[in-house]
């Protein structure tokens, strides 16, 4: 059975800090971790449906 979850974004490259000289998380890491978060929520609902 194919999957239906999308992919995830790809990583950031390593080279850039997560958190910039100013305390500010940068933003590539920002949209990723956030992209992250709801592809984890979206497993988790499947998970507990009994849907993966």
């Amino acid at each position: 059975m194919a999957s239906t979850l999308k992919p995830l974004v790809p990583l950031p490259p390593p080279s850039q800090p997560v958190v910039d000289a100013g305390g500010r998380m940068n933003k590539d890491w920002y949209l990723y971790l956030k992209e992250l978060d709801r592809h984890l929520r979206e497993v988790e609902e499947r998970a507990t449906a009994g849907g993966l």
